[in-house]
């Protein structure tokens, strides 16, 4: 199954939804396709607006790529979910988002060695067939600051359990 997000925008993104309904046309693959606020919606595809989040990640989890727009909250979901990432901004010209700031999130995602990055909406076949590899290790920036935190945490519940003041 292919997972394919458009994210919260309130343009169309036309130019993915139209390619992903020709792809799961072609090749009969499952394709489930978050549409957000589109007005365009696909015909070969399974859809749906909005999901809590946790429901969206177990549908990632079960995907074999994950296929999204230039958003960082897309592509974290993916890394937390350890599925291959083809990213597509969206695009000024295009009438996709009000400026190109998806390429630049998109290219540090591809940079890591995270995903890949379409542009010309024709390569999209083959990077669905040959999805990237899923990075081998990925931490979230925020993991050593939980951990510190946890630390902290536990050396002062173990100093009150031992009938040690402890401030607060």
């Amino acid at each position: 199954m292919i997972y394919v997000t458009l994210g919260t925008m309130f343009l169309d993104f036309t130019r993915l939804v139209e390619k992903m309904d020709q792809i799961a046309a072609a090749t009969g693959e499952e394709v489930m396709m978050q549409i957000g606020l589109s007005r365009k919606t696909p015909r070969h595809c399974r859809s749906f607006d909005f999901k809590p989040r946790e429901a969206v990640l177990e549908i990632q989890r079960n995907a074999r790529v994950i296929v999204a727009h230039g958003g960082i909250g897309a592509a974290l979901d993916a890394l937390e979910v350890r599925r291959p990432l083809v990213m597509v901004p969206r695009l000024k010209r295009f009438g996709e988002h009000m400026n190109d700031h998806q390429i630049e999130v998109a290219e540090a995602m591809e940079r890591r060695g995270w995903g890949r990055m379409i542009l010309n909406i024709d390569e999209l076949d083959e990077a669905c067939a040959s999805p990237p590899s899923v990075p081998g290790t990925y931490e979230p920036a925020k993991a050593p600051l939980i951990a510190a935190v946890r630390a902290m945490v536990t050396r002062v519940a173990v100093r009150k359990a031992a009938g040690a003041k402890v401030r607060p």
